[in-house]
């Protein structure tokens, strides 16, 4: 698989893991389905937007690849390569 999916993937199943872990302490705490539908839906939009910009930071656009090499250098220069 490739590494832009496979970033992709669990940026998203990560996003989904808390949207489910933040509704079910909510709903566990007494709250209704109606008060926890704008929190669930803020969050969710939250963690597209995440999955989105992965996709798109993994992919190959000029700007992209521009950004990746950036922090690259910067994660050798850390290292002291």
């Amino acid at each position: 698989m490739p590494n832009r999916s496979k970033r992709t993937l669990m940026a998203a199943a990560r996003g989904s893991v808390m949207v489910f872990v933040i509704a079910a302490l909510q709903l566990g705490r007494g709250a209704s389905l109606t008060g926890l539908l704008p929190w669930t839906a803020g969050w969710a939009a939250i963690f597209a937007a995440v999955t989105w910009y992965t996709w798109w930071f993994y992919g190959d656009s000029p700007k992209a690849l521009t950004l990746r090499a950036r922090a690259e250098a910067k994660r050798l220069q850390r290292l002291g390569q």
